[in-house]
C-alpha cells in the first residue's frame, strides 16, 4: 500500500482522513455514516445521479433530497442506501470548480453554486478536492487529473477494496481492459441481469462494466446485484475477476 498523503481534518463536526493507497487512488476515511454519504453526496450525484435532472447538472441540493424523498416513501434514506463512494477527480472537480455553467461568478473569476444551493458537507468536499488536485503534478510540473476519490468507513473490509477497485478501473488502462474483457466474455444473458439488476439499483448504462467488475470482485453475492444468477456462475466470476484484481494490489 502506497501511502503518499495523509492527511486530517476536521471542518465542523466532521472528522475525516485521506490517504493515497494506489497510485492516484485517494482514499477519504469518514467513519461517520451519514456525515460519509453527504459529504459525497454532490458530486456522487453530479457524477452518475439516474435523473438527468441531476446527473452533470449544477443543482439545490435541497431539490435533489425532496425528489429522492420522493422516489423512496418520502423518506430521506440516502445516507443509509449507500456506505461507499467513488468518484473521478476531474468530475469532482468540475461539479464545484470546472464548469462555466455554474449559476453564479465568485469573486476571483471561478463560477460557483449559490450559497443557498448547499449544505455544510460541501465545504469538506470541497476541501477534499483541492487537497488531492494539489498533489497532481507530473515531472514537467503540470496538473495531472487522472487520480480517483472513494470514500469508506476504514480501509478494511469488502467495501474499501470494492471502491479501490472503481480506483484502478479508471486510473489503470491496463486494469480496465483486463476487466472488461472477462465481463464481454460473460453470456448475454448473464450481463443483461447484472446490467438490469444495477439498473434498478439506481446506476446508469455509463458505469454498467465499472460497477460489474467492482461487484465481482468484492460483493459479488450481494442480492439486488446478483439477482436471477446461480451461485456457481458468481463463483467463478469472482475467481477470473479478483485474479486481476490481486495482481494489481
Amino acid at each position: 500500500m502506497r501511502l503518499v498523503l495523509e492527511r486530517q481534518q476536521k471542518i465542523d463536526s466532521m472528522k475525516y482522513e485521506i490517504k493515497e493507497v494506489k497510485d492516484r487512488v485517494f482514499a477519504v476515511v469518514i467513519p461517520n455514516h451519514y456525515d460519509r454519504a453527504m459529504t459525497f453526496c454532490r458530486v456522487q450525484e453530479f457524477y452518475e445521479s439516474p435523473n438527468p435532472e441531476f446527473r452533470g447538472k449544477h443543482f439545490n441540493i435541497w431539490d435533489f433530497i425532496e425528489w429522492y424523498s420522493k422516489e423512496h416513501k418520502d423518506a430521506f434514506t440516502y445516507p443509509f442506501d449507500w456506505g461507499g463512494f467513488n468518484i473521478p477527480l476531474p468530475i469532482a472537480w468540475e461539479c464545484y470548480e470546472g464548469n462555466d455553467k455554474a449559476p453564479k461568478k465568485s469573486y476571483n473569476g471561478v463560477r460557483s453554486l449559490p450559497d443557498t444551493w448547499k449544505s455544510k458537507w460541501d465545504e469538506g468536499m470541497k476541501d477534499i478536492i483541492w487537497n488531492v488536485q494539489s498533489r497532481m503534478f507530473n515531472k514537467k510540473n503540470k496538473r495531472d487529473m487522472n487520480a480517483y476519490i472513494i470514500g469508506a468507513n476504514d480501509m478494511e473490509g469488502d467495501t474499501f477494496q470494492h471502491e479501490v477497485a472503481h480506483g484502478l478501473y479508471f486510473t489503470n488502462k491496463e486494469y480496465k481492459e483486463l476487466m472488461d474483457e472477462i465481463t464481454d466474455a460473460i453470456p448475454l444473458d448473464i450481463r443483461m441481469k447484472f446490467r438490469n439488476n444495477l439498473i434498478k439499483m439506481g446506476y446508469t448504462d455509463g458505469v454498467v462494466y465499472d460497477e460489474i467488475q467492482a461487484y465481482l470482485c468484492w460483493h459479488s453475492e450481494y442480492t439486488k446485484f446478483s439477482r436471477g444468477v446461480p451461485k456457481k456462475v458468481l463463483k467463478q466470476l469472482t475467481k477470473e475477476y479478483r485474479k486481476v484484481f490481486d495482481k494489481y494490489l
